[in-house]
């Protein structure tokens, strides 16, 4: 039962700061949504020319990688693939 409570305040505490984000800088909310999307059709991109030559490296479409991307844009990108070469070895 308290977990479920304290649970209900977080999400509440997390909606609450979205909102005034929102409501005083939704160019924020933009900028992050361009950078994730545009770096999901990437990786969808990238995956399929990567299979395409022969490449075992797949980064796959999550909801990590677009919060990766969309927080970092093309340096979360970058490192994404960066680990999943150096985790192919």
């Amino acid at each position: 039962m308290e977990s479920k409570i304290l649970a209900g305040i977080i999400i509440a505490c997390i909606v609450f700061i979205i909102v005034c984000i929102i409501r005083r800088r939704p160019d924020i909310i933009i900028n992050f949504a361009l950078r994730a999307l545009l770096g999901t059709a990437g990786i969808y991109a990238l995956d399929f020319v990567l299979r395409s030559q022969g490449y075992q490296v797949n980064v796959g479409v999550n909801m990590v990688t677009f919060a990766t991307n969309g927080l970092l844009g093309l340096p979360g990108f970058l490192l994404l693939y960066g680990l999943a070469f150096y985790y192919s070895l």
